[in-house]
């Protein structure tokens, strides 16, 4: 016991400088803006980025189908027909009732 208290005396300055530096360590990879907070960040990114391109993928579709509704007259035409129900003059047009699907025994 004796040992371990000169030991403790000699040694203080030492044991202070080591107990400050496991006290940041521990902060540093524990804390605000440490590593676990960099990976969350560059996961959050990836989110973000996979976001923008599917909102970029829709945008694309969007602008053409605007693109074909202004100059595509066939394309309005159908359109029409099958969203509206509409026909040309003299057209008969045939409806039948959905049948449900026979069950195989």
């Amino acid at each position: 016991m004796a040992k371990l208290s000169w030991l403790i005396r000699r040694q203080w300055l030492s044991l202070i400088l080591g107990g400050i530096l496991a006290v940041l360590l521990f902060s540093l990879l524990g804390g605000a803006m440490g590593p676990r907070d960099l990976a969350n960040l560059r996961r959050h990114r990836r989110d973000l980025e996979a976001r923008r391109d599917r909102l970029q993928a829709e945008e694309n579709r969007m602008n053409s189908e605007i693109d074909r509704l202004k100059n595509d007259n066939a394309y309005v035409e159908r359109l029409i027909r099958n969203e509206l129900g509409y026909s040309r003059q003299n057209e008969l047009i045939y409806r039948f009732p959905n049948q449900p699907a026979a069950k195989n025994p």
